[in-house]
């Protein structure tokens, strides 16, 4: 019960059925339009509702304010006077390119549409179109939804344009380094070769043996450098992602056995025995003869420097099954102190990319098995040595994953 004096029960309902109600289509037909008129205002984009052949029917104020011209103008004027596809430049082909875009808005799928709206200031703007299609036969109606991304296309310009120049500057680091490389290696080859003139008493002997052992020095210290220019110019190529391990069949046995032949004099001087158990043309690997070379030396080097006095170092290999055929995998294991777990797991980071650090032996030759899409593996224990153990694919495409 209503407590307003000046109404009686049923005046409200009396009242509501003396109101003049419309009962034919048109109230709903009215209803109709007004919901699809507020629903134009209220979109924070700018739509635009077009006949099946492109002709402009209703805008909303946010299309009047994007391309600048009043809704009567718009109205009734081809969709392909106010946008075109991206790509597209207003003049000449023009009408091509309006029926092109009409082609992609007729489809009606909501798929974005990347176009350029040509506004009457001249200013144009990138834009997402997203287009829906409804009704049938005359009512046929295709409504487009306008997105302003213009300062997205200019950030996606700009990241392009960075991307450019920190590729030409990692091409310029590339080419100082390979110059670099080559001056400092011409004479080091001098030194390194003198050293050994004199180190092997190949004129005759040098009178002192203390002069003997400096040459000796000389010589070691040469190498050393040598191999730190190479590693240099390693992670300056994986750094710009220029290395490329050509796709050429390798035999795996001979180049570990250049391997243990180069550094059987460092192994001697540490009473180290270096074991190749492995066959010459056993094992092809798809990988150029240089680059199989330098990763298995940076292994067998790190198995000699971290093994106790009188240690040896095995080599060993094997074909393992895989998805698509078979893998090759050579183990280097030595009989050095091994690692704490926490020096393991920081090894690990390092070599997964997941640490700042990077260059060392390991690190070059983990971050090639990458390039070619092997792998590198590493296992120890305090007192029970080391295995490292490095994966070669049966195929690769010699080039970066991403």
């Amino acid at each position: 019960m209503t407590n307003n004096p000046m109404l009686r029960p049923g005046d409200g309902i009396a009242r509501l059925t003396e109101l003049p109600i419309r009962t034919d289509g048109a109230a709903v037909a009215d209803s109709g339009a007004a919901t699809r008129d507020l629903a134009l205002e209220i979109s924070p984009d700018p739509l635009i509702t077009l006949t099946p052949d492109g002709a402009i029917c209703d805008v909303n104020q946010r299309s009047v304010d994007l391309f600048g011209y009043h809704a009567s103008l718009m109205t009734g004027a081809h969709i392909g006077a106010f946008v075109t596809l991206d790509g597209e430049v207003a003049g000449e082909g023009r009408t091509g390119s309006a029926d092109d875009l009409l082609g992609r808005l007729a489809d009606g799928n909501g798929a974005p549409i990347d176009a350029v709206a040509h506004p009457l200031s001249g200013d144009n703007r990138a834009v997402e179109i997203t287009a829906i299609r409804h009704g049938q036969g005359d009512q046929a109606r295709i409504v487009c939804a306008l997105r302003d991304v213009s300062h997205r296309k200019h950030n996606e310009d700009a990241l392009v344009a960075a991307k450019e120049v920190a590729e030409r500057a990692n091409v310029a680091k590339l080419e100082f380094l390979s110059q670099l490389s080559h001056e400092l290696r011409t004479p080091l080859a001098a030194i390194i070769g003198f050293g050994e003139v004199m180190r092997d008493e190949m004129f005759g002997p040098l009178g002192v043996k203390l002069y003997k052992t400096y040459a000796a020095d000389i010589c070691q210290s040469g190498q050393q450098l040598a191999d730190v220019v190479e590693r240099i110019i390693d992670v300056a190529r994986l750094e710009g992602r220029m290395a490329t391990a050509h796709a050429r069949t390798a035999d795996l046995g001979e180049m570990v056995e250049r391997v243990v032949e180069r550094l059987a004099s460092e192994a001697s001087k540490q009473n180290v025995r270096l074991c190749n158990n492995i066959r010459r043309g056993s094992l092809p690997v798809v990988i150029d003869d240089e680059t199989l070379q330098k990763m298995i030396c940076h292994v067998v080097e790190n198995a000699i420097a971290f093994n106790r006095f009188g240690g040896r170092v095995d080599i060993s290999a094997g074909a393992e099954p895989a998805r698509d055929g078979h893998t090759v995998q050579l183990t280097v294991t030595d009989t050095g102190p091994g690692m704490a777990p926490d020096a393991l797991d920081t090894l690990r980071r390092t070599l997964d990319g997941t640490t700042n650090q990077a260059g060392g032996g390991l690190e070059i030759c983990a971050a090639f098995l990458h390039l070619i899409g092997g792998r590198l593996d590493i296992c120890s224990a305090q007192n029970l040595g080391t295995t490292v153990t490095m994966t070669f694919p049966r195929r690769h495409d010699g080039r970066w994953r991403p």
